[in-house]
């Protein structure tokens, strides 16, 4: 049997459980997963290495009309990933009623093919229907697949899935597998992904903030990390100093909490997967600054990582 690998990129709308299904996938956590909608800013890449493929995926940020400099970024990312993919899955929600808004990502997937000048035929989209388990009758997730057959012909496969429960990934992998080109490995087998340790270690706060923090002040939250050391003392503790950085002062009182209660939980949380991802006791130092506009600001932006 022939080796094959290539590059699968996840597409769909914030909240239908990309990076839940990478995440699954891989099994180990390398995307944050938050029930607030445009979690996701960085391009991810998992890879998955089995007997007989690599796949190496990219788990875009749900956004296709960018409303400011942050959101302009984070749609490059997502731009080039569509161009760069053998596969491209295409992820739903069997619990939405309305198709509107992922209609209007296929047509941007469509349009972006064609600005690059590759044809539709040759790409393999496959259409991944999620969270099947929140839906009692079958019929209706059947109706959703029955409307994109219709209007989308290029959707070369349907697949049902629960990316939360593990149910049908197997199926999913395989389907990707067919459709990967014959080829050498694209990467070695140890590597995982491809975040430097430092927006690693900012997901991971950032993931915590979104956690504890609701309505639309995480969409306007970043973290950066100022710096990463050995302990003075405790030579084998990692102190690490972050900042959380806000656009408002009244979102400043809300991250920290009464008497600093939130920012401790926030912290506390976030340290301890920090030491399951360093594998040492870590000391983590978090401050809160307001940054008026900085979603807006390409300099501070650029700081992000972007």
């Amino acid at each position: 049997m022939s080796f094959k690998a290539g590059y699968v990129t996840i597409i769909g709308k914030p909240n239908v459980g990309k990076s839940t299904l990478l995440n699954t996938i891989l099994g180990k956590k390398v995307a944050i997963v938050s029930t607030i909608a445009g979690t996701t800013r960085f391009t991810i890449t998992g890879i998955k290495n089995l007997p007989n493929a690599q796949i190496v995926f990219f788990d875009t940020p749900g956004v296709y009309e960018p409303k400011n400099e942050l959101e302009k970024k984070m749609y490059s990312y997502a731009y080039n990933s569509i161009v760069d993919a053998d596969v491209v899955l295409f992820m739903i929600s069997a619990t939405d009623k309305s198709l509107e808004t992922d209609k209007k990502i296929l047509n941007k997937f469509v349009s972006i093919l064609k600005e690059n000048n590759k044809e539709i035929e040759k790409v393999s989209l496959l259409c991944v229907i999620n969270k099947i388990d929140l839906v009692e009758d079958s019929a209706i997730v059947d109706e959703i697949i029955n409307l994109l057959k219709n209007d989308y012909k290029f959707i070369k496969e349907f697949i049902k899935i629960s990316a939360l429960n593990n149910t049908n990934i197997d199926v999913l992998i395989e389907k990707i597998v067919e459709y990967l080109p014959v080829q050498d490995k694209l990467f070695e087998d140890e590597d995982v992904f491809n975040l430097p340790l430092k927006l690693q270690i900012s997901e991971i706060i950032r993931e915590k903030v979104f956690h504890h923090i609701y309505q639309e002040i995480p969409k306007s939250t970043a973290v950066v990390v100022e710096d990463i050391r050995s302990g003075d003392v405790d030579k084998n503790k990692i102190v690490i100093e972050a900042t959380i950085v806000v656009e408002r002062e009244n979102h400043k009182a809300i991250v920290i909490g009464e008497k600093g209660r939130k920012l401790k939980l926030i912290g506390t949380q976030a340290r301890l997967e920090l030491e399951k991802l360093l594998g040492k006791p870590v000391y983590l130092s978090l401050q809160v600054k307001v940054k008026e506009k900085w979603t807006k600001k390409t300099d501070f932006i650029s700081q992000l990582g972007f």
